[in-house]
């Protein structure tokens, strides 16, 4: 599970970025593939598509534009909404903080899940969190836009 958070939220995040302006969803995401919506520094709201949880690492697609966002460094953070307890964050950074260090980057951030604890933790929720608890992964990321 905290593999699948943390995975999304590179995806997410590491996509989310750069290019002014919204993009308008295209339709369903396409096969091995999740739709993401994140603000980014100043250019407002994006729509993205990065890989699914268990294969993401990389860049993420715009989506309705041309673009996509390399991940420098991101983190997640999981949050019981309910008791507004943290339960869990983590962050990294690309090559320990020496990769594209010249590059210019933007910062992005969105809720990449959130629902049930029940769900969420698929019944095996930790101490101190009930089924019906909302259990939110947010992310934040700083990616380099291309075009």
């Amino acid at each position: 599970m905290r593999r699948i958070v943390l995975a999304l939220a590179i995806g997410a995040i590491a996509t989310t970025s750069i290019l002014p302006g919204g993009a308008a969803a295209s339709g369903p995401a396409a096969p091995g593939k999740h739709i993401v919506e994140a603000e980014c520094g100043g250019l407002g709201a994006v729509t993205i598509s990065v890989q699914r949880p268990e294969q993401s690492r990389g860049a993420g697609q715009l989506v309705g534009q041309k673009g996509h966002g390399i991940p420098t460094a991101f983190s997640i953070t999981l949050t019981d909404v309910t008791t507004n307890a943290v339960l869990f964050t983590e962050s990294r950074l690309t090559g320990g903080g020496n990769a594209h260090r010249n590059q210019t980057t933007t910062s992005c951030s969105g809720t990449a899940f959130e629902a049930p604890a029940s769900i969420f933790f698929e019944g095996h929720e930790p101490p101190g969190v009930e089924p019906s608890d909302i259990i939110r992964a947010s992310f934040e990321v700083h990616v380099i836009a291309k075009p």
